[in-house]
């Protein structure tokens, strides 16, 4: 006879009912050490949602989330494409990334949802077919399915976290659609998917292997790092470095979304430009330095010596998350202290400590640091990074398609209607610009637009006399 294989706890798992042999592994897990980083969960069973999860399935059930939990996203595909190469690629990527198998579960016990990955991918694909219209026509049909999809129910609940459109406006010429519930799916992963997609399409879906740690690996790990010794004295002492800011004022009437294109102008001589080369020399980026100079802003606005901004950070910090397809994001609060009259190259040098010590914490969900509309900030600040995406398609030239506005405030934000205006910006072709989302119970499309022309404008004042106070 062979002597059992394994330890001694192994042994004793295997040797349980298998309904009990998940809470025996969960409950070991429990009990020991958990790392500073995520790491492979133990077992395949349900693990607890995380903050932000659960945030927006309370919203979701209240049904005051709407469209704002879709994220969409459009490309071009030109060339001879083979539609059932296309299908079967799509499934291997569902197929690949647990976050797009999963639903949110109440347990009997009544204890907090659980996210629980379901065995087999479900692709939700409808074809439309615009090639029989006018190219005006076909635009405005494209514009529309680009809108419809943006506003597409989807649910943590019930596990229908994603659909697919595949418009053919010519026998070479297709526009696939995705449109992606916020709670699974972050900017980030659009380009994760995204590459998946080609490789499964150029290579098979058997090219497509499990990423080392999933969703849910960070889900579980969240959930016991809060309750362990350290994770509990971080949020513990983050929570006591905000505990004498001011909560930002909920807006009278509540939260109403309204969107403005917003754009800062890069050229030769601009104030623009002038104002991140003087970042540069301080050692700041183009962030840091946008965030000092909207500091200023907001500290005039509201007659303070100090200012904070909300940032959207990635949350992506183990290397082995950045190949998942998740919803990883968290929002990190920047204060920037402006007492003592300093001169813009001093704040510039607060601001790059204040946003390095903002980053260093961004394993705390946003969700557990402010509770009970305690947020300090009405303003959310991001200069987008997502690394560029290059897809290889054997014989077609892929596009990206501008989508609708973001819904991305309520997903930001743990109280909307504490939140003025959220900027996501990219720089791109000599301007940095984007949109921004705002409340239009706490401001007007010119008060958000006053915001950035501001920040120019301090940067300006800087650029001319940069040891002076802005």
């Amino acid at each position: 006879m062979t002597a059992p294989t394994g330890t001694g706890v192994d042994r004793a798992l295997a040797a349980l009912p298998e309904a009990k042999r998940e809470l025996a592994r969960m409950l070991l897990a429990a009990r020991s050490p958990v790392p500073a980083r995520p790491a492979p969960r133990s077992g395949a069973g349900p693990v607890p949602a995380t903050a932000l999860q659960a945030r927006l399935l309370r919203r979701e059930r209240l049904g005051t989330c709407g469209s704002s939990g879709t994220g969409s996203h459009a490309v071009r595909l030109t060339g001879r494409l083979d539609t059932g190469r296309l299908r079967e690629a799509l499934t291997g990527v569902l197929a690949r990334h647990e976050a797009l198998r999963c639903r949110i579960t109440e347990p009997p016990d009544g204890g907090g949802p659980l996210l629980t990955v379901d065995e087999e991918p479900c692709l939700r694909l409808t074809r439309t077919d615009l090639a029989h219209l006018t190219p005006t026509a076909r635009r405005e049909a494209v514009g529309a399915q680009l809108a419809e999809s943006a506003a597409t129910p989807l649910s943590l609940e019930s596990g229908r976290t994603s659909a697919f459109r595949l418009l053919t406006l010519g026998p070479d010429d297709h526009v696939l659609v995705l449109a992606s519930h916020l709670g699974v799916f972050d900017g980030w992963s659009s380009g994760v998917f995204l590459t998946d997609l080609a490789t499964g399409y150029r290579e098979g879906t058997g090219s497509l292997a499990p990423p080392e740690l999933q969703l849910p690996d960070h889900a579980d790990w969240q959930r016991r790092w809060l309750a362990s010794p350290d994770g509990a004295a971080e949020l513990a002492d983050r929570r006591a470095a905000f505990a004498g800011t001011p909560p930002a004022p909920r807006a009278p009437g509540g939260f109403e979304r309204g969107h403005v294109p917003v754009r800062m102008d890069r050229g030769p001589g601009s104030a623009l430009d002038a104002g991140l080369a003087l970042g540069a020399a301080a050692g700041a980026t183009p962030f840091m330095t946008l965030v000092a100079a909207l500091a200023v802003v907001l500290a005039r606005r509201d007659g303070t010596t100090g200012a904070v901004v909300g940032t959207p950070a990635a949350g992506r910090f183990a290397g082995p998350l950045e190949g998942a397809v998740g919803q990883f994001t968290t929002v990190v609060p920047i204060r920037v202290d402006l007492s003592g009259r300093p001169s813009f190259t001093e704040i510039l040098h607060r601001t790059r400590t204040a946003v390095a010590d903002a980053l260093s914490h961004q394993r705390l969900p946003v969700d557990e640091l402010f509770t009970a509309g305690t947020q300090p900030y009405d303003v959310l600040f991001a200069l987008h990074n997502y690394p560029a995406v290059s897809l290889g398609l054997p014989g077609i030239e892929v596009g990206q398609l501008p989508g609708p506005p973001a819904h991305h405030l309520e997903l930001y934000s743990t109280d909307p209607a504490a939140t003025t205006a959220c900027f996501g910006l990219v720089e791109r072709d000599g301007e940095i610009g984007g949109t921004a989302e705002f409340n239009r119970r706490a401001a007007g499309p010119g008060d958000v637009t006053a915001l950035l022309g501001g920040v120019e404008d301090v940067l300006a004042r800087a650029a001319a006399s940069p040891g002076t106070t802005p």
